[in-house]
């Protein structure tokens, strides 16, 4: 991955950041946290709702702020694509919203009122699952280095 710097005469200098092995396990460390803060807050939101709505709204705020650490840490503070990087993110959400809430609908049909943490585990690991194409979609379409929009945008 490289960064962006700027030179005299407005032109950009490329020099690498992290390879390829350092910004996956960066990104596991931001994905386990992540997964971590997304249960955690699907368990407080669902004292008061139901686990689709508690779930749609824990990954919402889980993908937006993992995003962002992904971008200061995984990948060094790399410029991004703002239009890409909005795409990823509903993207992600979306993914998640059928492919969790799917496996919290078939936890359901398998035990007979699953409790909170059950629940809990159930997104947690179905999160995990759909990691590795997140962070290469991140990697080489969001923080990409070629055809990066102009500052502003």
């Amino acid at each position: 991955m490289v960064a962006l710097t700027p030179v005299a005469g407005g032109s950009a200098i490329r020099h690498p950041h992290h390879g390829f092995v350092a910004q996956l396990l960066r990104y596991a460390v931001v994905g386990g946290l992540g997964t971590l803060a997304n249960a955690l807050i699907f368990l407080v939101l669902r004292t008061w709702w139901d686990p689709i709505p508690a779930n749609l709204l824990a990954l919402v705020l889980s993908t937006a702020i993992s995003t962002e650490v992904n971008r200061r840490f995984t990948f060094g503070g790399s410029e991004m694509h703002h239009w890409r990087a909005h795409v990823q993110n509903g993207g992600t959400v979306l993914f998640y919203a059928f492919y969790s809430s799917t496996v919290l609908l078939l936890l359901g049909a398998v035990i007979d009122s699953p409790a909170a943490w059950q629940e809990s585990l159930a997104v947690a690991v179905a999160s995990v699952a759909g990691g590795l194409a997140r962070f290469l979609v991140l990697r080489y379409w969001v923080f990409g280095e070629r055809d990066l929009e102009p500052a502003g945008l």
